[in-house]
């Protein structure tokens, strides 16, 4: 039907120069929807991702990926994790004050100017309980908004995060052990890079990106305390 909305989901589109200006430039409108996770906990489950769905290939050393995605590293490294810096492009900001690009890191110096923004934190998809379960309901409502639908949107589904080769018990058993707990002492030097691209997301989103009229959250006071939260190493509270 004409009137039926269509999206792509890439979750490299908005670290992607060729995506960022095509948007721009052929999608001016286009609504995107954005989400962000703790960039330790976001580190640590892609890596696991990959030792899970491509047992055949070795992962690097986490103290190997605290920079760019380099030959080995399946795409997981630190760059990926300065989410901040990536939405400084979507033209959301003025980008005009030195306070505001001292907490960007990468130096993007190319912008452009797209479509409304809806952000969330990948924790709100799955929270529970009776405040969690009220601002469940209120996410899919903001986002029907957002979107423009007519019907309601349903819970979200579970998702099965076991791997494609689970069933075989020799790569359950080596994926089981190549898995990392990114809390370990051994993980300290990503995750102390992780924590200051976490803390400069956090800072740059709340005291930035979320004053433009363009960038739309879901119970704003709520997010505001989940980004507060990215200021603090998880580990302590796992």
């Amino acid at each position: 039907p004409e009137d039926r909305l269509r999206g792509l989901k890439c979750p490299q589109d908005i670290s992607s120069d060729y995506s960022i200006f095509n948007y721009a430039k052929y999608f001016p409108s286009t609504k995107l929807i954005i989400g962000i996770r703790h960039p330790v906990l976001w580190f640590e489950s892609l890596y696991n991702f990959r030792v899970t769905n491509v047992p055949w290939k070795e992962m690097l050393p986490t103290s190997d990926l605290t920079r760019g995605c380099i030959s080995g590293s399946q795409g997981v490294c630190a760059w990926r994790a300065n989410f901040h810096d990536f939405l400084s492009r979507l033209g959301k900001t003025s980008m005009s004050s030195a306070s505001e690009k001292e907490l960007l890191q990468l130096g993007l110096d190319k912008h452009a100017k797209v479509g409304p923004v809806f952000l969330y934190e990948v924790s709100q998809l799955s929270e529970s309980g009776s405040d969690g379960g009220v601002r469940s309901a209120q996410f899919r409502t903001d986002l029907k908004q957002f979107l423009g639908l007519q019907k309601e949107i349903p819970p979200f589904p579970l998702v099965d995060t076991s791997g494609r080769f689970d069933f075989l018990p020799v790569v359950k058993n080596q994926v089981d052990r190549n898995k990392i707990d990114i809390c370990q002492p051994q993980h300290d030097i990503i995750r102390d890079v992780l924590m200051e691209k976490a803390t400069l997301a956090s800072t740059w989103i709340r005291k930035y990106f979320l004053q433009s009229d363009e960038v739309f959250v879901s119970s704003r006071e709520h997010f505001d305390l989940i980004l507060e939260s990215w200021m603090h190493d998880p580990c302590p509270r796992r």
